[in-house]
């Protein structure tokens, strides 16, 4: 079988999995690794060390130091549905945890491999986690250009999709990457950033991104950036809902693998009341937990002192003396701070 045989039924086999989008690419160090060293030399990273360690560079530098012999990389797209307005809960957030999804297609995608090739190739499977330049390889393999949110942008889905690595050792046929800017001249997402996060030159500065401080930083978040939360309590969609190749983005006749499980608000006096367990119960399966019960509490808190309602002051006041929680508690006693002056 040849390599563009090959090619076209993997393809086809990724499509039927529920994959919109599939393109392959080599197994040589991606072009985005340079960019992507020198983001990390700036310190750009927030508490994310694991970006730095060199293990974690030299792998995304050499995807074979991941699977030996590696060949090629199959990168697939899982379109999401988007969001429709800014939520107090990110899109993506909304439905069951892909990794777990994307995992378990992808393993299906490799066992169909071994049945067409009637051998065992060796595989290793990638999903977010994973050291490998996920948007450089997607790139390359043909399907998206990464813009100045630091997304990959892809002409049929925007930006609302997300991203998983096949990685083989067979010599398959590579696609092309695509050589235009869908960003060109515009900034409207750098600007509209309510932090300054995006740099304009396709990076971020992750130690501002809402995305990052509300999902993935531990203990309070910098004063500074609190009342740019707003009422956002995990993850942020601002640059992906102000961004006009997301408005023309289509889904319409596409069966999405996900459903969302849960709505985009969240009743916040509700959700500051709830025990470690019932959080645990109430976003089993899905990315919340990812920010854990500590992080939630102090999300939904600076949310509610943004709220300009008297009856969260109310509620915040009556929970001080009680709370236990020392990042919680000076969460609370900023946003009753808060509270009072907007209600003056």
């Amino acid at each position: 079988m040849t390599p563009k045989s090959l090619e076209k039924q993997i393809k086809a086999e990724a499509n039927r999995l529920g994959f919109a989008l599939c393109g392959i690419t080599t197994a040589d160090a991606s072009e985005g690794f340079s960019h992507y060293r020198a983001w990390v030399e700036k310190g750009l990273f927030g508490g994310m060390h694991y970006l730095a360690r060199s293990d974690a560079l030299a792998k995304r530098e050499k995807p074979e130091l991941l699977l030996a012999g590696c060949k090629s990389l199959i990168c697939v797209g899982l379109p999401y549905p988007p969001a429709e307005s800014l939520a107090s809960i990110a899109a993506y957030v909304r439905v069951p945890d892909y990794h777990l999804l994307m995992r378990e297609k992808l393993t299906q995608l490799a066992s169909f491999i071994e049945e067409l090739t009637g051998t065992k190739p060796a595989s290793y499977i990638a999903v977010d986690s994973a050291a490998v330049l996920e948007k450089s390889f997607a790139h390359r393999a043909g399907f998206g250009l990464v813009g100045k949110n630091t997304l990959l942008l892809n002409e049929d889905f925007g930006t609302w999709f997300f991203l998983g690595e096949l990685l083989v050792d067979l010599e398959l046929e590579p696609d092309l990457a695509l050589a235009s800017d869908f960003c060109g001249d515009c900034r409207i997402c750098v600007e509209a950033c309510p932090t300054n996060a995006l740099l304009g030159d396709k990076t971020m500065d992750a130690s501002k991104c809402l995305s990052y401080l509300t999902i993935e930083h531990r203990g309070s978040i910098p004063v500074e950036y609190r009342e740019a939360m707003g009422q956002q309590v995990f993850g942020c969609d601002i640059c992906q809902l102000i961004c006009p190749k997301n408005e023309n983005a289509s889904s319409s006749g596409f069966a999405f693998c996900f459903k969302p499980t849960f709505d985009g608000e969240i009743d916040l006096i509700e959700a500051l009341s709830l025990r470690e367990a019932d959080f645990k119960l109430r976003y089993a399966g899905s990315s919340f937990l990812r920010a854990k019960y500590q992080g939630f509490r102090r999300n939904v808190i600076i949310a509610l002192g943004n709220s300009q309602q008297a009856r969260a002051l109310a509620v915040l006041e009556a929970a001080l003396p009680d709370e236990q929680d020392p990042v919680c508690k000076e969460s609370m006693l900023w946003a009753i701070e808060r509270l009072k002056k907007m209600l003056q």
